[in-house]
């Protein structure tokens, strides 16, 4: 009797951890919950519950004595990690300490994460993800994704196959060649996929064991980071022309033959030069899109069109001066001529209100920039001038991280008399002008992406069509409430972005 009850506790207590699928290099064959030894229920992240296992959970898996003897509540090990994070004032080590947390207990990581997004979501991602990036051969520790490089053409899926997960549905790639608005980092480029989705699964609900992050390193033209000693990628010039495409045809395919035609693949911080051309050649040949061009075009225009709720405008009144045109901004820029012609117009004349321009002056989209990046290209002059121009001027610094802002939250109010609506790449705090306090927007593209993603792996889609950005958009400005606007936001509260993801 005791063998049977024994027997049963294991089934019980396994059926209520979430077992992550263990599977062996080179085979699809997914190992028995009876195989993991009792070391494994407090060494692998998706398994462990720290203290919160309780004493008959210990005894029966084999893990009492690994274990301090105090048994703890989930509450209470979340409130010890609010703690440990308030305790930290530099915000790379904030990131730091969450990133153990997740490589030690996967679930009271994403606790934390979903306990107050607008808090927490700037540790994990933008803007501090950029200093993490620009850090990454100090800070990196163990493998979170998958590096592939140039060397390793036509052994791409066999490499994949290393990657102890088998049931993959979604991929975030990058080469590291424009990442956020610092450039070219090579392979130190890895903690933005890493970062993406860890989103996929705080906000939209993506199982962690179903997301891969990936650096396909193709060398970098950085010559700080060719000859850093610390630098972890391969150190060569960039690979270009049929090489480098050839290079990212195999790696699309291997995914797909790998995980099946409906992995979502998901292009991330390409240089416009070739994240255009890329999106163009292959969104109608696997299930794939760009955040950079199309996440951040939906979030723009939805809170341009959340904007018109405060100036009382269409779309198609107002006229759209970008400053750069990488691939952002040319991904706005198409998607705003989209929602102009739903609104009635015609693209002949949609296109007239809309202009890109960089130091060099007017441009087409075909040349190559970025959104700016220049932190403070926004001057007082400009920003007085545009009060005169307009009654509530539109104003929006999406360059990341926060030192590459175009303007700040306050210069922008103080020099348009307070009366512009204003929104940024990254987060501001709270504005006081003229005995009123604005909270501003941040222009996140958490809002849209995690969603779509969720929707293109449930309904295993093979193509994400240009159309769900645009209703993504307008599903997001509707999000918007009155009191939202009443204090400046032309987005929702942060807090509200799982239930803004699932909406999209």
């Amino acid at each position: 009797m005791k063998s049977v009850r024994v027997n049963y506790l294991v089934r019980e207590i396994t059926n209520k951890i979430p077992l992550r699928v263990f599977v062996r290099a080179f085979s699809d064959e997914e190992i028995c919950p009876n195989l993991i030894r009792g070391v494994d229920y407090v060494r692998y992240p998706s398994l462990n519950k720290g203290l919160a296992f309780t004493m008959e959970e210990r005894q029966v898996l084999g893990i009492q004595g690994l274990l301090a003897g105090s048994v703890q509540t989930q509450e209470e090990q979340l409130a010890i990690c609010k703690y440990a994070v308030d305790r930290y004032k530099n915000p790379l080590n904030k990131h730091l300490y969450m990133a153990e947390l997740l490589d030690t207990n996967e679930k009271l990581f994403y606790e934390l994460m979903a306990s107050d997004v607008e808090k927490y979501l700037p540790l994990v991602y933008t803007p501090t993800v950029g200093l993490v990036c620009q850090r990454f051969g100090l800070v990196y520790r163990r493998p979170r994704g998958l590096f592939v490089t140039i060397h390793d053409k036509g052994k791409i899926q066999r490499i994949l196959r290393n990657w102890p997960e088998s049931k993959v549905r979604a991929i975030v790639f990058t080469d590291g060649e424009r990442i956020l608005g610092l450039g070219d980092l090579g392979a130190y480029g890895m903690g933005i996929p890493v970062g993406k989705l860890c989103l996929y699964t705080a906000l939209a609900g993506v199982p962690p064991s179903q997301c891969l992050p990936i650096t396909l390193d193709v060398g970098t033209n950085n010559q700080m980071l060719l000859e850093d000693p610390m630098y972890i990628g391969i150190r060569q010039k960039r690979a270009r022309g049929a090489e480098y495409d050839d290079f990212i045809e195999e790696f699309l395919v291997a995914c797909t033959k790998q995980y099946s035609q409906t992995v979502l693949l998901q292009f991330e911080d390409f240089a416009l030069a070739n994240a255009t051309r890329l999106l163009d050649k292959y969104k109608n040949c696997f299930c794939t899109f760009n955040d950079d061009i199309q996440g951040t075009a939906s979030v723009m225009v939805a809170g341009m069109l959340a904007a018109c709720r405060i100036t009382k405008k269409k779309l198609q009144d107002n006229v759209y001066l970008f400053l750069g045109a990488g691939s952002a901004g040319v991904g706005i820029a198409n998607l705003l001529c989209d929602a102009m012609v739903e609104e009635g117009t015609s693209k002949e004349e949609a296109v007239k209100k809309i202009y890109l321009f960089d130091v060099d002056g007017l441009l087409s989209t075909r040349r190559q920039g970025g959104v700016s990046t220049v932190g403070g290209s926004f001057t007082p002059e400009i920003l007085q001038q545009m009060a005169k121009n307009a009654e509530r001027p539109q104003i929006y610094a999406l360059s990341n991280p926060t030192v590459k802002a175009e303007c700040t939250a306050q210069q922008a109010y103080d020099h348009t008399e307070g009366r512009c609506v204003y929104a940024s790449g990254s987060p501001f705090p709270p504005v006081k002008y003229g005995g009123k306090i604005y909270c501003t927007g941040q222009g996140n593209n958490s809002y849209v992406f995690p969603g779509i993603a969720m929707g293109a792996i449930a309904c295993h889609a093979r193509h994400v069509p240009d159309s769900i950005f645009l209703a993504a958009a307008k599903t997001l400005a509707e999000c918007v409430t009155q009191k939202d606007l009443d204090v400046g936001r032309i987005y929702p509260h942060l807090n509200e972005v799982r239930y803004t993801d699932i909406c999209s």
